[in-house]
């Protein structure tokens, strides 16, 4: 793949995460926050911390952006095994819900929510990785 195209399915890769993180925690689970706001930074603290943020999420639509060009667009040739594929990597980068779970003071229901939420976000960031690298084929 070019690099034109590279960046297209990253700057894609990483519109489709941003955007659901949005949805996730602003709206999904704003009130779980606001639930337990003693274990987060206020909200004037985390605004000196959102490039932190940004630079987590660019680094993972870079890694799903050169997994997916290196090793799955090839053989990912349905919808269906493209999802399969966003169920798997949501599986291992949720990985950690439950850890946390164990080892700090969370509320079950915030870490049972990050792991559904996250891996119902990889079917569609994996999702928008498939038709995002499938038009630019068509394109040529």
């Amino acid at each position: 793949m070019n690099p034109k195209r590279t960046i297209v399915i990253f700057m894609a890769t990483f519109a489709a995460i941003w955007i659901t993180d949005l949805l996730i925690h602003q709206l999904a689970m704003q009130a779980d926050y606001v639930a337990s706001m003693h274990l987060w930074r206020s909200s004037d603290t985390m605004k000196h911390f959102l490039k932190w943020l940004v630079v987590g999420q660019c680094m993972a639509a870079a890694g799903l952006t050169v997994i997916w060009i290196n090793r799955c667009a090839a053989n990912t040739v349905t919808i269906k095994s493209a999802a399969r594929f966003g169920f798997f990597v949501g599986l291992i980068g949720t990985a950690y819900a439950p850890v946390f779970y164990a080892v700090m003071p969370l509320p079950g229901m915030i870490c049972v929510k990050w792991a559904v939420f996250g891996i119902l976000q990889s079917i569609v960031v994996t999702l928008v990785l498939y038709f995002t690298t499938k038009k630019l084929a068509q394109m040529g």
